[in-house]
């Protein structure tokens, strides 16, 4: 008797790939591509969040956790659809 793994060899040994094809997108779905998706712009046009919280520095919190808290200063705020004036600094948060 087989286990799953040499069962799961066995057929891919006779397996080969099948050749690509186009498809209008309506139809594409299920089907895997054959190249990577590129856009040539970016969308959203601008960087945006799903919720309130705070834009930080994955550096400033890379390290923090329940027994090591990281303090920030919070140097403004966004507003929903708003662009941030600025980048957020070393040791900065924006609240969003």
């Amino acid at each position: 008797m087989l286990t799953p793994e040499e069962a799961k060899a066995v057929l891919l040994e006779d397996l080969t790939p099948l050749p690509p094809v186009r498809a209008l997108l309506r139809h594409a779905l299920g089907r895997a591509l054959r190249e990577t998706v590129r856009s040539t712009r970016d969308l959203p046009i601008s960087d945006n969040s799903a919720m309130d919280g705070y834009a930080v520095r994955a550096s400033d919190v890379a390290a923090a956790g329940p027994g090591s808290p990281v303090r920030l200063r919070v140097v403004g705020t966004v507003a929903a659809g708003a662009v941030a004036g600025a980048p957020v600094g070393p040791g900065e948060a924006i609240r969003i």
